[in-house]
């Protein structure tokens, strides 16, 4: 279930470029402000499709979506006006938690930025029965390949890899929240050429713990299993969702995503 958080925010306000790890840190604080057992739990171990498998934190979160912001050097400068941040998961005591902790919050602490919490909503999930949604990125999705021991992220137009990869990632998602694979398992992405091109290949380099790394951030169209589109849309798509990485809006045209 998708959570719609809103802050206020009545003056100019200065915060990190790369504010995600701050963002993922606020999280873990409101679980613990619930219950500091399960928010250890999440933090420290996580759910696994099974044993010695990759575990997942099995939740997402968006960029800071303001009304105007500006680069400065490695701040970020937001105009005064309403903040929305959205945070999605299908684990139900992750979302008990959550709005347990939000709703004790006056307060959402970004680095030295205090934004007052106006309000905490839920959003409606799209009909994933289609089998194809549109989608843009709220957060950069990332997908990566080992090659001679090192970590190369892929690009949007590498279509193939790119969904093989995303398509892996949402297949130990789906076994860790079901505890078994999709009668269905099919995936292709694919991103939009046009847009590819008038952005410069569609990446986003952000910078989160201290490791440079690249995600696609493009409107794209995602067709398959209904089960892996409802995965990827509340889990995130692709890898490091915990880390702000990964979620999606449906796209509407002149709309620039909705959620």
């Amino acid at each position: 279930m998708r959570i719609r958080v809103s802050l206020s925010n009545p003056t100019e306000t200065t915060i990190p470029i790369n504010y995600q790890e701050l963002l993922t840190g606020a999280i873990y604080r409101l679980l613990g402000e619930s219950s500091a057992e399960y928010a250890r739990f999440l933090h420290d171990d996580g759910y696994a499709p099974d044993a010695g498998r990759k575990r997942f934190k099995l939740f997402v979160f968006s960029n800071l979506r303001a009304s105007g912001w500006r680069a400065a050097g490695d701040r970020l400068v937001l105009s005064p006006g309403p903040i929305f941040w959205y945070i999605d998961s299908p684990v139900n005591e992750f979302l008990v938690h959550l709005a347990t902790g939000l709703l004790g919050e006056a307060m959402l602490q970004v680095g030295r930025a205090a934004f007052p919490v106006a309000s905490v909503e839920t959003a409606p999930a799209p009909d994933f029965s289609g089998g194809h949604l549109r989608m843009t990125c709220l957060s950069p999705v990332v997908a990566a390949v080992s090659e001679e021991g090192k970590t190369r992220y892929l690009r949007p137009h590498e279509t193939e890899a790119f969904s093989a990869a995303v398509q892996a990632n949402l297949l130990g998602k789906y076994l860790a929240l079901h505890g078994r694979l999709p009668e269905d398992d099919r995936l292709e992405m694919a991103f939009d050429g046009d847009y590819l091109a008038a952005r410069r290949g569609g990446t986003k380099l952000i910078t989160f713990k201290g490791i440079q790394i690249v995600g696609a951030f493009a409107p794209f169209t995602a067709t398959g299993s209904p089960a892996l589109l409802e995965t990827g849309y509340t889990c995130g798509f692709g890898e490091k969702n915990a880390g702000g990485f990964g979620m999606v809006g449906v796209w509407e045209r002149g709309k620039g995503g909705k959620q």
